[in-house]
């Protein structure tokens, strides 16, 4: 009932408008409208399912308009993702649900303040504790139900939301509607305090199954973040989460990364970098991140985190138990292209810091038009002791 409340404030806001403004007040509408097209091949990932090889497509498109007036924004966005199965062997081809992405109303206060309501996207610098609102369906989606409010506060600025999301999403349009979007129904506060390269921020968020098959988990999540600027172009980033879940048994989880970027010579810049996900070892607990759990890292390396699921709660893209120093050197090619290469070193910290296995990543943006773009990815794990049969889990080898 609270997401029906704040979609038909936004609803009846956007109705209510015209009427509203003077006649010194313009009302604009704009239409919006993507298409996402992307092909995954997975060979030998799905190293805990009978078949190794699968290939599909998946096409996302969105159609929905953004309306403005004076202090007042309102956005309508109407989302739908299926997948076309190459293999393995024939799959029926499948509609898959319609959503409503992004339904919400945002008041310019004053210059320096806005208030946003309804469904929305909510994202920290690039996700490390806050991105995602459902991991559970992929990419097709990242929003919050949320109350958002933006505003300066001391010497620096204040980033409040007040967040609702439900496990299974009440407003589906058509389809499947009993599709989990998260291991439960979520409450939470989230607030980021930002001055000058500094960022602090603190999440509560309380977890409760409807399914009744998870315990009712409480966390609490402080973080630091600071990035500087090093000479003409080197920016050093340094992250830290300390965590409290209050559980069946209470503990103790921690987070953080860091990295340094520099430019080598005039066409290549450079980044070497470390992140660590606390595991589980005597009150240490594996971290939960509060809405981090998306490809920050990798693509590929999130579909062999499944097999590491718990009964009621699936690891896709759950960041726990891993660390790795990695390298990376990127490129500008031309106008048109940008190209990327990165080694990853992955390990396991419980126990013993066990070898998940060295990753490689190489990546080719390009531009064609400001109206299109897109990527090549190719991704390689040769696998580490940790994947060789650990757990009853078949052995990774490919």
């Amino acid at each position: 009932m609270r997401i029906i409340a704040l979609i038909f404030l936004v609803l009846t806001g956007l109705a209510a408008l015209p009427a509203a403004a003077d006649e010194s007040t313009s009302f604009q509408v704009s239409p919006v409208f993507d298409l996402r097209v992307r092909q995954e091949i997975l060979d030998g990932v799905y190293h805990f399912a009978p078949d190794p090889y699968r290939n599909w497509v998946r096409i996302r498109s969105r159609l929905g308009a953004e309306a403005g007036s004076g202090a007042h924004d309102f956005k309508l966005l109407l989302t739908n993702e299926h997948r076309h199965f190459i293999g393995p062997g024939e799959q029926v081809f499948d509609w898959d649900e319609l959503i409503l992405d992004q339904a919400w109303w945002r008041w310019a206060i004053n210059p320096e303040s806005k208030l946003t309501l309804g469904r929305q996207n909510v994202i920290w610098d690039r996700g490390f504790l806050m991105l995602e609102g459902h991991p559970l369906d992929g990419s097709r989606s990242i929003y919050h139900n949320a109350a958002r409010l933006q505003a300066p506060l001391g010497r620096g600025g204040l980033d409040l939301s007040v967040i609702y999301n439900p496990k299974r999403d009440p407003l589906v349009l058509a389809r499947d509607k009993d599709l989990p979007l998260t291991d439960a129904d979520e409450t939470a506060v989230a607030a980021r305090w930002t001055r000058g390269a500094g960022k602090w921020s603190a999440i509560w968020k309380n977890e409760t199954d409807p399914d009744g098959v998870l315990p009712h988990l409480q966390v609490l999540t402080l973080g630091g973040r600071r990035d500087w600027g090093v000479g003409d172009a080197g920016e050093l980033l340094a992250e830290l989460a300390l965590q409290y879940q209050h559980e069946d048994t209470d503990g103790y989880a921690f987070a953080l990364q860091a990295s340094y970027a520099d430019d080598l010579g005039k066409k290549w810049r450079g980044r070497g970098g470390y992140f660590h996900y606390s595991g589980a070892s005597g009150d240490l607990k594996t971290f939960r991140t509060p809405w981090g759990r998306w490809p920050k890292w990798s693509e590929l390396y999130i579909y062999t985190l499944i097999g590491e699921s718990t009964p009621g709660r699936i690891h896709v893209a759950a960041w726990e138990n891993i660390c790795g120093p990695h390298a990376q050197v990127s490129r500008t090619l031309g106008k048109l292209f940008d190209l990327r290469l990165t080694a990853y070193w992955l390990l396991a910290p419980q126990t013993d810091w066990t070898t998940r296995g060295a990753l490689t990543q190489t990546e080719l943006k390009f531009r064609i038009i400001p109206q299109l773009d897109g990527h090549l990815l190719w991704e390689m794990l040769v696998p580490g002791a940790f994947h060789d049969g650990r757990g009853g889990l078949p052995p990774l080898t490919d």
